[in-house]
């Protein structure tokens, strides 16, 4: 209830003023710790998702999974409600060679400020270690926030920039943070992506029905109108589920809070078609080779990556810039094509670049 009080009393730029005052004192008070290893680099990824967004939950999954992959490395995942309560045994025990991640996603900008806030907060208290953030979007949704917020991102950002590496998951964003930061930056998909070659590895599994997973909330760009002609259209091809990557936090399984991005992988398997407008309905539709045709949400997220890794590949997923009934049955019958579904056996997305930052600091450090 405080909370909501402050939210709606306080002016913004007062309530973003007290983040600071927040954060050192969480800090401060933290006690919490994780198992480090004394023989391996650490390799400790703040900020991770423990909330009920299923794309950020398999970013989570998809991260460990990378680094792990990588071989070497102890990997920790601090989730973004216990970062301020380890962040200061992490600092005192942290040793030469061990790197420190921040989470990949959309968080960077004014859209979720605990994550960028907390973001910032990290590059400057951890000054001693090489930082990597995994890739992001850089996404402004209105223009106060954008003066204060980018201001403010862009001076915290550049005093790290000497031990700090961002990454940037499509074009827009890239050019953005060549517009305000001054150090290294990376360029490569959303780290789901990656997730790719473990599911052409998989036995196919049998296919019937349509997910219909379409955003219900800021972000959505949709009229309720459009979304009965993707109904209506999702009717024709079969039975129809609906879905949303937004689920209760309280559903989110504390043992295995990747659990829930499993399943829903699963389920994307197993249907015959995805519409959606959703970033991570595209990206689960690429990675386990089913037919999507995907619409534009509010910002940039969704078409930028589309035609940074998707279009060019991926002849099983359709990108439709406006809902018009004809065009979406002309793009549902081309992406169920049986020549667009065979093309799935060789998709592959470049991670080469991230992975030569990773091993560049590794590599440094010895």
């Amino acid at each position: 209830m405080i909370r909501k009080i402050a939210r709606s009393v306080l002016p913004y730029q007062v309530r973003q003023s007290l983040v600071p005052l927040f954060q050192r004192s969480a800090t401060f008070m933290g006690r919490k710790k994780v198992q480090l290893s004394e023989e391996e680099p650490n390799a400790i990824i703040f900020l991770v998702p423990d909330y009920g967004n299923v794309g950020d939950l398999a970013i989570g999954y998809a991260q460990e999974q990378f680094l792990e992959k990588l071989g070497g490395l102890n990997v920790v995942s601090v989730s973004i409600s216990e970062t301020y309560q380890v962040l200061r045994f992490v600092r005192q025990n942290l040793k030469p060679g061990d790197l420190v991640f921040l989470v990949g996603g959309g968080s960077t900008g004014d859209l979720y400020p605990a994550a960028q806030r907390g973001r910032e907060f990290i590059v400057n208290y951890l000054t001693k270690w090489p930082i990597i953030s995994f890739p992001q979007s850089v996404v402004y949704s209105f223009k106060r926030g954008y003066e204060i917020s980018a201001k403010r991102e862009a001076k915290a950002l550049a005093n790290a920039s000497q031990h700090l590496t961002l990454v940037a998951r499509e074009k827009q964003s890239l050019e953005t943070m060549q517009s305000f930061f001054p150090g290294e930056i990376g360029y490569v998909p959303d780290i789901v992506f990656s997730l790719v070659s473990r599911f052409q590895d998989k036995e196919k599994k049998s296919r019937s029905g349509v997910l219909l997973v379409l955003r219900k909330d800021d972000e959505r760009g949709l009229s309720s109108d459009d979304w009965d002609i993707l109904r209506k259209a999702a009717l024709q091809v079969g039975q129809v589920q609906y879905r949303d990557h937004g689920i209760p936090d309280e559903e989110v399984a504390s043992q295995d809070p990747y659990s829930n991005a499993i399943e829903l992988l699963e389920e994307y398997r197993s249907a015959d078609l995805v519409i959606t407008d959703r970033l991570h309905g595209m990206i689960f539709a690429a990675v386990t080779g089913t037919p999507c045709v995907v619409l534009p949400n509010k910002n940039h997220k969704v078409v930028a990556s589309y035609h940074a890794w998707v279009e060019s590949q991926c002849p099983y997923i359709s990108l439709l810039p406006k809902v018009e009934k004809e065009a979406l049955e002309t793009e549902i019958t081309k992406v169920m094509d049986v020549n667009s579904l065979n093309a799935f056996s060789d998709v592959a997305f470049d991670f080469a670049d991230f992975e030569r930052i990773i091993r560049s600091k590794l590599n440094r450090a010895e």
